[in-house]
């Protein structure tokens, strides 16, 4: 059976009820060492962010510099016969999709995975 929440005087149902007064009454509930924790992985998500930006621009800046994306171009331009530039292009995205998403993997099983657990 899970433990029951105690619920704090300033939290109780009254005319005179205020909502910062009840969430900070709870939040004085929790233990310092959960809200370290819990500060610590909120703030890490900020760390995240920046690093999913910086390997998008460094897939996109391999992608460009080894000349991969001309060649991803060139295959769905051979495929296609130089016809039909909307098959073309979507073949390319798909192309590209399958690049990105094979070289952020790393990245995305990190933050999928193993830092939820």
């Amino acid at each position: 059976m899970p433990a029951v929440i105690p619920i704090p005087p300033e939290a109780q149902a009254t005319p005179q009820f205020n909502a910062e007064a009840a969430t900070e009454a709870y939040l004085r509930l929790i233990p310092a060492e959960a809200t370290a924790r819990s500060d610590a992985y909120f703030e890490g998500g900020y760390w995240l962010i920046l690093w999913d930006f910086l390997c998008i621009a460094v897939i996109c800046l391999l992608l460009l510099n080894l000349r991969w994306s001309a060649k991803m171009r060139d295959w769905a331009e051979r495929i296609t016969r130089g016809r039909f530039r909307p098959l073309q292009t979507f073949l390319y995205w798909v192309q590209y999709l399958l690049a990105v998403f094979v070289l952020s993997f790393p990245l995305g099983v990190y933050e999928g995975y193993f830092r939820e657990h």
